[in-house]
């Protein structure tokens, strides 16, 4: 599994587990998806930046 994927179902299942509905979910997947900024190698920096919004 990629990284991304493990970020992927990491955001999904905590938005899951605060209750979020499918849409909202869908909605942060897709807002996570929009940050990845794939002209570069640092992933982890973009997994903290689309992740650092919403705790």
């Amino acid at each position: 599994m990629s990284d991304l994927e493990k970020l992927v179902r990491r955001r999904m299942q905590e938005e899951y587990a605060k209750g979020a509905s499918a849409k909202e979910i869908a909605k942060v997947v897709r807002d996570l998806l929009n940050n990845i900024d794939l002209s570069d190698d640092g992933f982890d920096a973009v997994a903290v930046q689309g992740t650092a919004d919403r705790e």
